[in-house]
């Protein structure tokens, strides 16, 4: 079973000025480019195998901005297909979680704690197959 780990880079700032993570997140993961369209924005889509782990980093585009894991939802998330948890020596930058079912375009959300005091979600998604 394979480690995918997904960069989550934020520009804390103007997503606390414009209360709009959406418009503020970048994610890139290390599947390579799989040809959906939505590498670098925060729609990613992160194909993987049931059994893998997916490790989730968030990191402020600016080092003097603080942003943090606060929790994760949705459907993928709720049906059990990913149960993230954080790494607590990386102080809730650092997530990670086996996948643990096989699903199509699963959508999961991902709430961060932005500047110490704002709470922001945003909801990529996950494809995930059995192992050959």
């Amino acid at each position: 079973m394979a480690t995918i780990n997904v960069l989550v880079a934020v520009n804390v700032g103007q997503a606390v000025a414009q209360s709009n993570l959406s418009k503020y997140v970048f994610m890139v993961d290390t599947t390579g480019y799989s040809g959906n369209g939505n590498e670098g924005g925060n729609e990613l889509v992160t194909t993987c195998q049931n059994g893998d782990t997916i490790v989730w980093n968030v990191e402020s585009l600016d080092p003097a901005e603080q942003v943090s894991i606060h929790s994760f939802g949705g459907t993928a998330i709720s049906n059990g297909m990913v149960n993230p948890a954080p790494y607590p020596q990386y102080n809730n930058t650092v997530w990670g979680g086996r996948v643990n079912a096989k699903g199509s375009n699963v959508q999961y959300t991902m709430t961060l704690l932005l500047a110490g005091n704002t709470l922001l979600t945003f909801d990529p998604f996950i494809v995930a197959s059995n192992p050959q």
